[in-house]
């Protein structure tokens, strides 16, 4: 996830809609619950370590043109051995991925995707999408994203949905969603109807005072939540998803809507990852995130390592979003 400095903090709250349990249509609710239930959250920390472990050994990108700023460390970002990690990976579960190639040279986007046909309505994509790219060990940031969408990918093997779910780990979003732009401006999203996107999602903490406010909106001081945000084009599904995790208890979760497409100054951190991109296309998509730097002390740090995480809260949050998911892809018989 990009920073944003705190010199920007603005008082936000009259602009956000928090998504309280409303009664959405809940219609296909049970049937998501079921690919929720198939995650097999023992998965996830595995793929962290082993993510971490091969960006320790990485080459580091050719950060030409990008400076290093504060949290912003440009020469110490890795994504070949995540590249091909996440490609072996996939082959391992019985797809055949494909990686994308945009632009040329050593800042060419590698963005390796792999699908799950739809039966009815395969021409339909949901999107289920998290950086591959890293500063340092990146654990939280990305590797968490990563890992849950793997174990997604995995899960859904066992459903017949009516809408194709693709899976996509972009490729330099540190640099400004270099990945998922060159995606958009290819032709490759005018298939998608909506997405989810992941960035960091499994830091978290009980002690008061671990949580900052984001950007002036209000938020609990424990950081011990997963925050979920939409935009006007996504409201209607964020209300479910909201009304969802609570109903069956999956995760702690806050959501909120930003105004219009998002793209708003006041609330422009809520395009910090490959989520705004899709905003701007028109895209329906929530983004999921523990929030980065505004909690975790580690992050575009080399102390973000997988020990600095929680298991148990990074699993809750990865049955949420795989309920998120199926819940728009439609669950068949």
């Amino acid at each position: 996830m990009k920073l944003i400095s705190k010199a920007a903090i603005v008082a936000l709250t009259s602009l956000l809609i928090t998504c309280a349990p409303t009664a959405p249509d809940m219609k296909g609710v049970d049937s998501a619950i079921t690919v929720a239930e198939d995650v097999v959250t023992t998965n996830l920390m595995p793929w962290i370590e082993q993510l971490a472990y091969v960006r320790a050994q990485d080459i580091r990108v050719n950060s030409e043109g990008y400076e290093a700023k504060e949290l912003y460390p440009a020469n110490e970002l890795t994504r070949d051995a995540s590249v091909k990690l996440v490609q072996e990976a996939f082959i391992t579960m019985g797809y055949t991925p494909t990686t994308v190639v945009l632009g040329e040279g050593p800042q060419a986007a590698y963005n390796v995707a792999a699908e799950w046909r739809g039966s009815t309505r395969p021409q339909e994509v949901v999107l289920v999408a998290g950086h591959l790219d890293a500063f340092y060990a990146g654990a939280d940031d990305n590797a968490s994203a990563v890992a849950a969408m793997l174990e997604i990918a995995r899960a859904v093997r066992k459903h017949r949905f009516a809408r194709t779910l693709r899976f996509v780990a972009f490729d330099l979003e540190e640099f400004g969603s270099v990945g998922s732009t060159r995606y958009i401006q290819a032709g490759y999203a005018d298939d998608i109807v909506a997405a989810v996107v992941m960035d960091l999602i499994g830091y978290a903490s009980t002690e008061p005072n671990s949580q900052d406010d984001v950007l002036g909106l209000r938020l609990p001081d424990v950081g011990d939540f997963i925050l979920l945000i939409g935009n006007a084009n996504s409201s209607e599904w964020t209300q479910k998803v909201t009304a969802l995790n609570h109903a069956y208890g999956l995760t702690k979760l806050i959501s909120v809507i930003a105004p219009g497409d998002g793209a708003y100054f006041l609330s422009s951190v809520f395009m910090r990852s490959d989520h705004g991109v899709l905003w701007y296309k028109g895209i329906p998509a929530l983004f999921f995130t523990d929030t980065a730097n505004f909690r975790n002390p580690h992050y575009h740090l080399p102390t973000d390592t997988p020990e600095t995480l929680d298991p148990e809260f990074l699993a809750r949050n990865v049955k949420a979003i795989a309920a998120a998911a199926a819940l728009y892809a439609e669950v068949l018989p």
